[in-house]
């Protein structure tokens, strides 16, 4: 394994560890205990930790110690990502999630309607097929892999690299959450209907009908989360 890739995953490991709160007193150990934890070299750990207070995750005092920083203020998503999905039902997560593709899908789908090809259109059309066929053998990570790769066209369609960017460090913690909503057939059943009114406004090349449907479909979201998990 490389440096930088021993590194990163000395990093993950380091996240792992805060998560599990194994720091109680959210003080670091030393390099050289937190070298010997991790079977890594100081210089490894120093680059671990270097990374993780550029990103936020711990402040570094020289000569004092090193802090991790409390959760509510981290900015990094896929760390912010790891500490959601510690929710074993995932409501919380879920809840959040919509909030963010509120903000960005429906614009997305605005602008993908306006600027996509025919071949996007025949991809959206692919997957929504494809979860279709999902749903009728009850084949959750089957359908949640094809939902989410309707939603990546979408964002890759609007022609704009930062749109899509912004979504990948989330698409973990997105597949986590849509497979413990889909595991309900009639969630399933919703995001099939709302998937293709969708797909027909952007085939349409309407991009206020592409608006409404994204809309609709966040709406139904939100309601399916509410009536049939949040509920229970």
């Amino acid at each position: 394994m490389g440096r930088e890739n021993l590194v990163d995953t000395t990093a993950s490991e380091l996240i792992d560890r805060i998560l599990a709160a194994e720091f109680g007193d959210g003080v670091l150990p030393n390099q050289e205990t937190l070298a010997r934890a991790c079977g890594v070299s100081r210089l490894t750990v120093r680059e671990a930790v270097k990374g993780l207070e550029q990103r936020g995750i711990v402040r570094v005092e020289h000569g004092v110690g090193t802090f991790v920083v409390p959760t509510g203020q981290w900015r990094d998503i896929e760390a912010i990502a790891r500490l959601q999905r510690l929710d074993p039902k995932g409501t919380k997560i879920s809840q959040q999630l919509i909030e963010v593709r509120r903000m960005i899908e429906i614009g997305a789908a605005e602008l993908c309607a306006v600027r996509c090809s025919d071949s996007l259109v025949d991809d959206l059309r692919k997957y929504v097929e494809q979860m279709e066929a999902a749903a009728q053998i009850a084949d959750v990570d089957a359908f949640v892999e094809a939902d989410i790769e309707f939603h990546d066209a979408i964002l890759g369609g609007t022609g704009n690299p930062f749109v899509a960017a912004i979504f990948d460090p989330m698409r973990p913690t997105i597949e986590f959450s849509r497979t413990q909503t889909s595991a309900i057939p009639l969630i399933r059943e919703h995001a099939i209907t709302e998937h293709r009114s969708v797909l027909n406004a952007i085939a349409t090349r309407d991009p206020e009908a592409a608006r409404h449907a994204m809309t609709s479909h966040m709406d139904q979201t939100q309601r399916d989360l509410e009536i049939y998990v949040l509920s229970r």
